[in-house]
This record gives C-alpha cells, sequence and structure tokens, in this order.
C-alpha cells in the first residue's frame, strides 16, 4: 500500500523501469506519502483496542462453528472443512487507520453481497492518537469469523524499511497480545508488517530476522493460525525483474517453513509489475516451486497503471489457485470499486446481490471473482487503452508552489500553478520555472502494437534556446533500449495547442510520459494533456 504508487495509495515507490534515465520514488498504491510523513512522527507502544468499545458484547476467543484450524500444505491452504482454501478479498480499515469510513456496518456488504472469504485489515497502533477511527476491533472480527471470513490483521507501520530494535520489540509485544487473544479463532491470521524494505534493493537478512523472531513469538503464545509475510521491497521484490536477489520469499522463505508450521507469503503488485505477465508467471512457479505458499495480498483498483497489472493477477493467479485481495474497500484514494459516489465497495447502485452497473474495470474482475469466476480469455481482461493519471493537472495541493502534483514523479521544481493567463483548462496547469532546466513525469500503460493521438497545451514565458517538451519513451524488451516515440514542442513565448501521433512497439515493456523544459530562463506551462488511441 495497495499515494502516488501506482500510483497513489499514499505515497512513492521507486520504479526501476526506465533507469537509464529516471529513477524516481514513485508509486500511487496507499502507504507511502503518507507513511513517509508519519514516520517522521515520534512512536509508541499501543495494545490493540480489543476490549473497549465492542458493540458485539461477545469475547472473540470464541470461534466459529468449527473448532479445527486452516494448515498449510506445501504449496496450498486447506481450510478447516479439509479443503483447499483460496483466499480472495479486499483490504479494509482497521484499528487506527486514516481513513475513517466505518468497516463494521459493511461486514454484510463485503460476505453476503460481494461474497468475499477473506479481508486484510489494515491497522496503524502508532497513531492511535491521530485516528480514532475503526477501534472496535472485537466487534469487526467477530461480525467477520462469524460469517466464516478470514480476518487477516496487519501492521501498517514500516513500509518500505525495516523496524529498528525497540519497534521491533514493540511489534512483537503487539503480535503477542493478539496471539493471545485470538488463538481458538482459526479465522484470524497475522500478516506481519506491511511492504517492509526499500525499493530495487537486494533483500537483507533483516527480512529473515525480523519476520522470525515475531512468528517466534506467536507460536510461543500458543497460537499456531495462519502468518503471512510480505515481501521485500515495498511488496513488490524488485517486480521479479533480478530475479530470486531482491525476493524475500525466494531467498529465505524456506527457512522460515522449515522452522515454523502455517507461514505463508504475500506478494503485492503494483507499478513494478506493469507489461509483467511473464515475470509474474515465473515468480508463481518458482515460489510454489520451493513448495512455499503464495497470495497476492494487495493489487490496485485503481484507473491507472495498476488496472493493467490486475489483468496480470487474474490471468496468473488464478490457474494456480493463488489467493487474491484487492486495495481498497474505502475508495478514499485513486483506487476505486465503483465509478460513482465515493468510489467505495459500499457505494455499488445494487445490493440486492445482482451484478451492480457502476463497477469500475477492476471492480468487475473483483466482482466476476466471486460470483462465477472471471472468464481467462474474456474481454473483460484486456485493459484500457490508456491509463493514465491526473493529465489534467486537477489532483494535488491547491496552495500555490505546491511541490505534490498527484501522480506526477517531480523532477525537483515542478509545482502547481493556479494563474487563470497560465491555465487553460480547468483550475490548474503544471508550471517549470526559471532558473534551471526540470520537469515531471509519470509511468503509464499503452496498448503495445497501437496508434495514438497525444494533445496538450503549453506556454514559454518568452522564446527559448531549447524546446520545452512534452514526449514518452519507452522500452521494448526487459533491460532494451530506451527510445522516444512521440515528442510535442513548445519553442515560442506565448501559449499554444499542439498534437502528434505516434505507435508503440508490438512489444513493450515500460512507457513513460514526461515534461521537460530545457532553457533555464524561461518559465514553461503545460495543462490539457490528452493520449487517445486511434
Amino acid at each position: 500500500m495497495p499515494t502516488l504508487s501506482p500510483l497513489s495509495r499514499f505515497g512513492n515507490t521507486k520504479n526501476n523501469l526506465l533507469m537509464s534515465t529516471f529513477t524516481r520514488m514513485f508509486r500511487t498504491t496507499a502507504c507511502c506519502a503518507v507513511a513517509i510523513m508519519l514516520m517522521a512522527c515520534s512512536k509508541k507502544s499501543v495494545t490493540p483496542n480489543n476490549n473497549n468499545n465492542n458493540s458485539s458484547g461477545n469475547n472473540t476467543n470464541n470461534p466459529p462453528a468449527e473448532t479445527k484450524g486452516f494448515a498449510i500444505q506445501d504449496s496450498k491452504i486447506i481450510g478447516p472443512d479439509d479443503k483447499e482454501f483460496v483466499p480472495v478479498g479486499i483490504n479494509v480499515n482497521g484499528p487506527y487507520w486514516p481513513w475513517s469510513h466505518a468497516t463494521l456496518p459493511d461486514v454484510g456488504l463485503i460476505a453476503d453481497t460481494w461474497k468475499f472469504n477473506s479481508v486484510r485489515l489494515n491497522c496503524w497502533p502508532e497513531f492511535s492518537s491521530n485516528n480514532q477511527n475503526n477501534t472496535d476491533m472485537d466487534g469487526i472480527i467477530k461480525a467477520f469469523t462469524d460469517k466464516k471470513v478470514v480476518v487477516m490483521i496487519e501492521e501498517h507501520n514500516w513500509t518500505g524499511r525495516y523496524p529498528t530494535a525497540d519497534e521491533l520489540a514493540t511489534l512483537s509485544a503487539w503480535y503477542k497480545d493478539l496471539a493471545i487473544k485470538y488463538k481458538n479463532n482459526p479465522y484470524v491470521w497475522f500478516n506481519i508488517m506491511n511492504e517492509p524494505g526499500p525499493a530495487n534493493t537486494d533483500v537483507p537478512a533483516d527480512w529473515l530476522n525480523d519476520h522470525d523472531i515475531v512468528i517466534k513469538t506467536i507460536r510461543d503464545a500458543g497460537n499456531n493460525n495462519i502468518i503471512v509475510c510480505d515481501e521485500h521491497g515495498y511488496g513488490q521484490a524488485g517486480g521479479y525483474t533480478q530475479g530470486a536477489k531482491q525476493s524475500g520469499v525466494l531467498t529465505y522463505g524456506t527457512n522460515l517453513t522449515a522452522k515454523y508450521k502455517n507461514v505463508m507469503f504475500s506478494l503485492h503488485t503494483y507499478d513494478l509489475w506493469v507489461y509483467g505477465d511473464t515475470r509474474l508467471q515465473n515468480y508463481i512457479n518458482d515460489v510454489t516451486a520451493k513448495k512455499l505458499a503464495l497470495m497476492i495480498g494487495e493489487f490496485g483498483v485503481g484507473a491507472d497503471l495498476s488496472s493493467a497489472v490486475a489483468t496480470s493477477v487474474y490471468k496468473n493467479a488464478v490457474p494456480k489457485n493463488i489467493g487474491r485481495l484487492g486495495w481498497q474497500w474505502d475508495g478514499t484514494d485513486v483506487h476505486k470499486l465503483t465509478t460513482t459516489g465515493s468510489g467505495g465497495g459500499y457505494a455499488i447502485d445494487n445490493v440486492s446481490g445482482a451484478k451492480p452497473g457502476n463497477l469500475s474495470f477492476v471492480g468487475n474482475l473483483l466482482w466476476q471473482d466471486t460470483h462465477g469466476g472471471v472468464n481467462p480469455g474474456s474481454a473483460d481482461l484486456i485493459p484500457p487503452a490508456v491509463l493514465a493519471a491526473n493529465l489534467s493537472f486537477e489532483n494535488g495541493s491547491p496552495q500555490s508552489g505546491s511541490k505534490n502534483i498527484e501522480n506526477w514523479i517531480n523532477f525537483g521544481t515542478a509545482e502547481l500553478d493556479n494563474t487563470a493567463a497560465d491555465v487553460n483548462n480547468g483550475m490548474y496547469a503544471i508550471k517549470i520555472p526559471s532558473g534551471g532546466a526540470g520537469g515531471a513525469g509519470q509511468f503509464l500503460y499503452l496498448a503495445p502494437g497501437a496508434t495514438y493521438k497525444i494533445t496538450a497545451w503549453g506556454k514559454n514565458s518568452a522564446a527559448v534556446s531549447a524546446a520545452s517538451s512534452l514526449g514518452i519513451k519507452v522500452t521494448a524488451t526487459q533491460g532494451g533500449a530506451e527510445s522516444q516515440i512521440v515528442s510535442l514542442d513548445f519553442t515560442a513565448n506565448g501559449g499554444s495547442t499542439k498534437t502528434g501521433t505516434f505507435s508503440t512497439p508490438a512489444s513493450l515493456n515500460s512507457v513513460f510520459l514526461f515534461i521537460y523544459k530545457n532553457d533555464a530562463n524561461v518559465d514553461f506551462w503545460l495543462d490539457n494533456i490528452s493520449i487517445q488511441k486511434q
């Protein structure tokens, strides 16, 4: 988590698809910008609020009807009914999560209408003093598990890094309390920490050591429920472009499963997995070949790169019975299950059980997944021809001079401008001010082997010595040469609209849209970008 990340859950992850030109923090997936901001705050140990405000009035130590638990057998999850269990579900707001939408009233919609069999409960106990949201963990867990829906509790605080020794002790204590509390409820699983470790780095021994310490704490408390370990590198394992060396699961997974029972692993698929069908297939095959159980703990549901990545999840995970949980039920960020209202899963326009009419592209896939299944050959698995975000620059901070331009990687000087004379459409344009060269960019999805038209309005404050440009660069293969396939060049003083046509290669590995101003002595504004398949 799935802010600028694929694109925005709360943050950015580093994307290495075009490292020869741009290596930036990027990802619209829900963790990072907020995570970075909150990491600066002082941390304290917080005991889970399992007793206060318990609207159910019942002790959640009482399990559902079955007393038999789930078990990992090689790469499969076996349920209490002795049948293979494949988690299919959604991430939901949990205790102290910054999004305020209440989860407990939606349990019926999630379990009975959407028919999800699992939820990942996003928790942030370090910030209980800031976010008094969804504090009734007992009530949430009881409501779901009474319906035999798995609740995977996850601690979200270490996105993109590993805990210090003191923080690891706090994390272990938090899980010890939960382990004791829920040791008789097999439908409560523990997802140790969200997306640990920096992006695009080899996995360190910290991944193994930290998980080992917390798992031992849970097992020593007498709890044998399923434990889930997220992948290294913001959960993405580098998109598996560098093989096992960036994968905690493939490097150290068997160390954990040799020592502990009922341990499985979770990959998160966002921007590093775009155009990644083959890589995802290889990753799944390599993990399951080691007899390790795997799920996709987050994949985005936004109208951005994540929609294309979601199609890879369904093409590759479903045939292998790999679990999959979408990001996120709430609809607060760019990831929307529905196209109207808040965009949350609760905003469906039909709650009778019949298929709603306002499902997003990925919302439709999730609905089909639990209502008869997704046909691998279906047109529903063809991503939209253009997946880009905030091409009009209307999403971002309204303050003048803000460097926060949602979904765009800022090369350092770009800012939003709401000066009417410098805006072509809406309230804002992007401005690259004088004083140096600079710009912004974003990765996007375009269909391979297709023809497109690109249009944009641009304005220089004076005639330039070198063009200010909007362009697209692509790589056709992993590690292949980068090539520029189109450029709209603005050289004159004043504003104008320019249009170009281009074709994408039949094979694509990455597509990058960039804005760049070369002349240090002028201001450059750009607005109203349009990319349309012809």
